[in-house]
């Protein structure tokens, strides 16, 4: 999905006629009559058992391990039984094209393979059942089957882009500096492309184009809302922020037309101004991804991580006991500091700042999820969305917490998300507890990475990832560590008190995402719908800087400096801080206010609006003029 082209132009006139010498496609046969069906739906199955009963009855090394007969058989039966499932093209694949597969991906095969026999091995050693076991083999023959076709493709995509040299962050659009629309595309007034605002009907401007990009949208990688978020609008700003002025041809084959901007999209001071430093700080070379400067932020993490490790080597010999108890404590620190450093160098590689290339640094966030237990692609798609419509209260995820937290008194009539295309009810439930948010603000927070995995797991189950697969395993692989590092310790107290402080630990991080936004101002639906509502001002209406010394910026880890990295998202991590001083003096110019307060003051401001929503809360009955009021305490509190 990364080279195909889904988005192409609407036709303007009437339809081709298709040439009398093409072969007809579809369900209907050359000679007019419907095909009964495939061939391939009747051969695989057929095939496919045929090669289960010879491969068990014959296999050499399951007549050397007889333990093994039934266990290929259910691996087998499994494979068959998948093969109505989305992804059974791939198991088709490994059983009826094994030669081939062999002779093109060696490497590919020998690990499956090897990876498929030890996990055999492991669910014989742990499960006496012969059944149970071959119903582990069967789910793990499938699992090493689609992890490596995931890897397969990511590998390929790593290596076109490696061999496209396209890790310059700002190419031209075309080499030959013409504009995105063509110069015969027909002109398009502002108010048509507002009339294609639809998720199935979705045009956006980008530079001077109007773009068809309805097909397209299901397919982005960064999630679908983020483009039809902003349906009916002009998204030049938006688009740059996070593609640079890459994507040119894909984009040119979504153009449908020009715009031709009347006095109403005149370019306002804001966008002069910002749009100004933006090129300036590529002239610099400040969108420059150093890999020595890049991938600083990973060995502090890695370190912390061994030095917790040695501690509870250490903690391992130690009677049950308080002395034991505090040594899991400390240690449990010390992993939950790692947590929040990795998971802030996977925000660097979530935006593609580390070698400024998405594929190939989507491959190293998969390498990274054992040990910081955040699904890359769950992260994306819900942090790319709240970038773009940052605070808005119908679409940004991040403030999205009912019946928990709510940061503005509006929420409290309840509302629709479409992010998770459900209605958030202020019900029973969200009076209590939001009544009290100022008190659980970081109870919760201390928490809230149990809600990642929870997040992460939901993301995954829905198969919205093209990497679910090397997610999921990678997230098993989390657990298996966390558990391993817990039961080392002596007795279940201090096992608890471990996961509890590391837990705790990491949920640091979860202050630092929320200081930047809760207290800030939030909106209703989606900006946007003029140059004086422009992307750089809704990004520093709603968001604040965390001013700090330069010596703690390794704790933040970038997020100290959000107001500039929402203006900028490609900028990567060390090119903020003397970024923001520019960024001061442009919304200066603009007319706009940046901010850029203490990390102290940032937690009471937090406190401070949690305090006036939960006060608000308390004087409201639950649910009582919004989507999913209860109809029950209407009828108990009814008047006159």
């Amino acid at each position: 999905a990364f080279d195909h082209h889904p988005g192409r132009n609407r036709p303007q006139g009437p339809p081709a006629r298709p040439s009398p010498a093409a072969a007809p496609s579809g369900p209907m046969a050359p000679s007019g009559k419907p095909d009964a069906l495939p061939a391939e739906s009747v051969l695989t199955p057929v095939l496919t058992a045929a090669f289960a009963v010879l491969l068990v009855a014959y296999n050499p090394i399951a007549a050397a391990l007889p333990g093994l007969r039934s266990v290929q058989a259910g691996v087998l039966a499994g494979a068959i039984l998948l093969s109505g499932t989305s992804k059974s093209s791939v198991l088709r694949d490994r059983l009826l094209h094994a030669p081939r597969n062999w002779a093109k991906h060696p490497l590919r095969s020998a690990l499956e393979w090897a990876a498929w026999l030890c996990a055999t091995q492991a669910a014989q050693a742990a499960v006496l059942s012969d059944l149970t076991t071959a119903a582990l083999a069967a789910l793990g023959g499938a699992a090493v089957c689609y992890a490596g076709e995931e890897l397969t493709q990511l590998s390929d995509r790593v290596r076109a882009v490696r061999k496209a040299s396209a890790f310059d962050p700002a190419p031209a659009f075309f080499p030959d500096g013409a504009p995105l629309a063509p110069p015969d595309a027909r002109g398009v007034s502002m108010s048509e492309v507002r009339a294609h605002s639809r998720a199935d009907d979705c045009w956006i401007v980008v530079r001077g184009a109007v773009l068809d990009v309805t097909a397209w949208a299901k397919q982005h990688p960064g999630g679908s809302l983020v483009i039809t978020a902003l349906a009916g609008r002009d998204a030049s700003d938006q688009f740059e922020a996070f593609h640079g002025r890459a994507m040119g041809s894909r984009l040119r084959a979504m153009c449908v037309g020009r715009l031709d901007a009347g006095p109403e999209e005149a370019e306002s001071p804001a966008q002069r101004e910002f749009r100004r430093l933006r090129g300036e700080l590529e002239a610099e070379g400040a969108f420059s991804y150093d890999l020595r400067r890049t991938l600083q932020p990973m060995y502090l993490p890695l370190a912390l991580m061994a030095a917790a490790m040695i501690g509870l080597a250490g903690a391992s010999r130690l009677a049950p006991g308080a002395a034991a108890t505090l040594a899991a404590v400390a240690c449990g620190a010390g992993v939950g500091l790692a947590w929040q450093q990795m998971s802030l160098f996977g925000h660097d590689i979530g935006h593609g700042n580390v070698t400024g290339s998405f594929s190939v640094d989507h491959a190293i966030g998969l390498a990274l999820v054992p040990f910081f237990g955040i699904g890359i692609s769950w992260w994306k798609a819900t942090h790319n969305t709240h970038h773009v419509v940052t605070n808005s209260e119908s679409h940004d995820p991040d403030i999205q917490h009912l019946p928990v937290f709510a940061v503005s008194a509006r929420m409290l009539k309840g509302f629709w998300s479409a992010y998770h295309r459900r209605t958030f009810a202020f019900d029973a439930a969200a009076r209590v507890l939001v009544g009290r948010q100022r008190a659980l603000y970081y109870p919760v927070m201390a928490v809230a990475k149990v809600n990642l995995y929870l997040q992460t797991h939901l993301y995954l189950l829905a198969a919205a990832a093209r990497t679910c697969t090397l997610e999921t395993l990678g997230m098993g692989l989390h657990y298996v560590w966390a558990w391993g590092m817990a039961r080392c310790l002596p007795g279940p107290g201090a096992s608890l008190a471990f996961l509890l402080a590391a837990v705790a630990v990491a949920g640091v991080l979860h202050v630092q995402i929320t200081l930047s936004h809760f207290s800030r101002d939030t909106i209703e639906g989606v900006p946007y719908g003029s140059p004086e509502d422009s992307w750089w001002r809704v990004q520093l209406a709603g968001t604040v800087d965390v001013a700090c010394a330069p010596r703690m910026d390794w704790f933040h880890g970038g997020l100290q400096y959000q107001v500039v990295h929402h203006l900028f998202p490609r900028l990567p991590r060390h090119a903020l801080r003397p970024a923001a001083a520019r960024v001061a003096a442009a919304a200066d110019r603009a007319g706009l206010r940046y901010e850029a307060v203490s990390f102290w003051e940032a937690n009471r401001r937090v406190c401070a609006t949690l305090a006036e929503t939960a006060a608000e809360a308390r004087r409201k009955g639950p649910g009582g003029e919004g989507p999913g009021a209860p109809l029950l305490w209407d009828a108990l509190h009814a008047r006159g």
